[in-house]
């Protein structure tokens, strides 16, 4: 796990490349000298507040963006290393991408097996479902309304309401389902 000081130190060092600034013109520009930036860049100290507050007031950057952690291009999720939770008689639950705040979403893939459900009362306000059939059949309720579901179609409704995943079937049915945090 990377430290604060290091993501901060990675995002000045980041931020001045970025616009081109050497050490000097950040001094200049902050009214840091270039040695205590040049330390906070390798990490070897820490700023304290008065000084991250005088770079960002110096780069014209919130406080945040010298915390925030960068979301890597690429994730990959792969069999042997994603969560598996089987908390559901016949329900097998994998995190394929887990929530990202910045993203507002999380995305699982579910195998339903033959004559088995699952009842989910209601999400919090604001959480819409995505459900894609990937095989087999399979039913979805929401409240009151029935939906009978088939490989390759898909439903989507706001989730703040009593719905139930059913496999009445004799075959297994797999199901991509992407939670959206409105």
């Amino acid at each position: 796990m990377v430290s604060a000081s290091e993501t901060i130190s990675g995002n000045i060092k980041r931020i001045r490349q970025e616009r081109n600034l050497t050490l000097d013109d950040l001094a200049l520009l902050t009214g840091v000298s270039r040695s205590m930036l040049s330390e906070i860049e390798r990490c070897t100290k820490s700023p304290t507040i008065s000084v991250l507050e005088k770079v960002c007031e110096g780069i014209n950057v919130p406080l945040v963006q010298l915390t925030h952690t960068r979301t890597p291009q690429i994730s990959l999720a792969k069999n042997d290393s994603m969560k598996h939770y089987s908390a559901w008689g016949g329900f097998e639950l994998f995190v394929l991408f887990e929530f990202d705040p910045d993203r507002k979403f999380e995305i699982f893939r579910h195998v339903i097996e033959p004559h088995s459900e699952r009842v989910s009362e209601w999400h919090e306000s604001g959480i819409r479902e995505y459900i894609i059939c990937t095989k087999g059949r399979f039913t979805v309720e929401v409240g009151e309304d029935v939906f009978p579901l088939q490989e390759g179609e898909a439903i989507q409704f706001l989730a703040n309401c009593r719905h139930r995943y059913l496999n009445p079937n004799d075959g297994e049915a797999n199901i991509i389902m992407l939670l959206y945090h409105e």
